[in-house]
């Protein structure tokens, strides 16, 4: 009979054993989970390099800044706040928010649509911040709802079709600040402007994770932009309206606005296919080139194209659209206006790859410097322009300064931008930038807010 003693120490040890043997069951478990994480986050996958271009603001810019009433650490927050999170509208950002009036017969007002060029901006701030959960909850919703069967992606979404009235809190909507092409059309359109501005996205969201799946539908993108050839795109116009792609220097055939009678006031849709000269993100486009290079042809055509659709020294912005059956088109209305953003974000793109339109970029300084204020469209002929503010105009401005480190025009188009910066504790708009529309109303927009928060970060 053996001993107690021994009985005792046996025992022990099997203990001992079998706990040996959990503890390296358990890390073997966590060791395989380990390694699925670092699979899934593509840890030893080679990462492409996109050659990404980085543009920061000069030390006298970040003292601009850091001297004015800018909160930068609320902006972001409190337009997502009025636009996703109070509509209960998230992960989008609807496209403008109307603040309540004194008394109750002027109560407060929001869009009925989504602009997905607003939701890419979302998704870069992202992107930007290191939020990777968040980004990539905002590329799944963009591709499952803001995406066309093509793989294109589309202009807007009406709010409702996203998350159902019944789900939000029940605002007055108004079609008086809505963008007058999105009213005139029953289905949303494939934006190329959208679907470019989506492949930058997507780019700098690979370039700070790194994802093979991701590149994969990086390639197929940028294959749908580079094939896509000649697209619709619209635009409001008034009735009386003549779209002609004329040639600038024969002023005998500007249409004159000589049959507009009342019964023809109002708007109609301007439908021409074509390559929309400002939609083309030249940079974002480079990128792709540089992981695919069968397209670079495509892509030095491009730059061709947007480059001569400068309308002239006298007047450097650009014209809308290009086709090989009609050139280009300047203008869409009747007056012969041509619009000032779509011409700033094609030298926005012509700057980001290198090829800053000095004339461009001389012309928009003088008007900075000699009238502080930007109009959303100048006459073709005259140079005169509209009456209308382009609020979006200032971050790109902005952007092309930080570009040339051009700290006199930060500074001047800076002090033009504060001007509609909420400073007042009460507001409900209180560290967003503004605007001020029909009525004395004021309007908080996604677009410029956006902007300011990708520029001054």
């Amino acid at each position: 009979m053996p001993a107690l003693t021994s009985v005792k120490y046996s025992n022990k040890k099997v203990k001992k054993i079998a706990m040996i043997s959990v503890i390296a069951v358990v890390l073997a478990i966590a060791a395989g989970f380990g390694v699925k994480l670092l699979l899934d986050n593509e840890v030893f996958s080679k990462k492409e390099d996109t050659a990404g271009n980085s543009f920061t603001m000069t030390d006298e810019m970040n003292r601009i800044v850091s001297e004015s009433d800018l909160h930068k650490g609320y902006m972001f927050s409190r337009v997502t706040k009025i636009l996703s999170e109070d509509p209960k509208m998230e992960p989008w950002v609807l496209t403008w928010y109307i603040l309540p009036g004194t008394t109750r017969s002027v109560p407060e007002m929001q869009s009925a649509y989504v602009d997905t060029f607003d939701q890419i901006l979302l998704l870069e701030s992202y992107v930007r911040e290191g939020k990777r959960s968040a980004a990539k909850t905002m590329i799944d919703a963009i591709d499952s709802s803001l995406t066309d069967e093509s793989g294109l992606l589309l202009k807007f979404q009406r709010a409702d079709e996203l998350i159902p009235e019944d789900q939000r809190p029940q605002v007055q909507k108004s079609k008086l600040y809505e963008d007058q092409a999105n009213l005139l059309l029953s289905d949303p359109p494939v934006s190329m402007e959208a679907t470019t501005r989506y492949l930058r996205a997507l780019l700098d969201y690979y370039d700070k994770w790194g994802d093979v799946r991701l590149l994969e539908r990086i390639e197929y993108l940028a294959k749908l932009i580079f094939d896509s050839g000649a697209k619709p795109s619209y635009r409001a116009a008034d009735r009386a309206a003549k779209p002609t792609p004329i040639p600038v220097t024969e002023k005998t055939l500007v249409p004159e606005d000589t049959e507009a009678e009342p019964e023809t006031e109002g708007n109609i849709l301007v439908d021409i296919s074509g390559v929309e000269i400002g939609a083309m993100d030249l940079d974002a486009l480079r990128r792709a080139t540089v992981l695919f290079p069968e397209h670079k042809e495509k892509y030095d055509d491009m730059i061709r194209i947007v480059k001569e659709g400068k309308i002239s020294k006298e007047l450097p912005l650009y014209a809308w659209m290009y086709s090989e059956e009609n050139g280009y088109t300047y203008y869409t209305g009747s007056a012969g206006d041509v619009e000032l953003v779509p011409s700033l974000y094609a030298m926005v793109h012509l700057a980001e790859i290198g090829q800053m339109d000095e004339d461009g970029y001389a012309w928009l300084s003088q008007e900075i410097y000699n009238n502080g204020f930007l109009y959303t469209s100048y006459d073709m002929m005259s140079g005169a322009p509209s009456t209308t503010e382009a609020s979006e105009a200032y971050p790109l401005v902005l952007y092309l300064a930080v570009i040339k480190g051009d700290d006199d025009l930060f500074a001047a188009t800076y002090s033009a931008m504060m001007r509609n910066y909420a400073t007042l504790d009460t507001s409900v708009a209180l560290y967003d930038f503004f605007r001020n529309v029909e009525d004395s109303r004021i309007a908080v927009f996604a677009r410029e807010n956006l902007l300011m928060e990708l520029i001054l970060r």
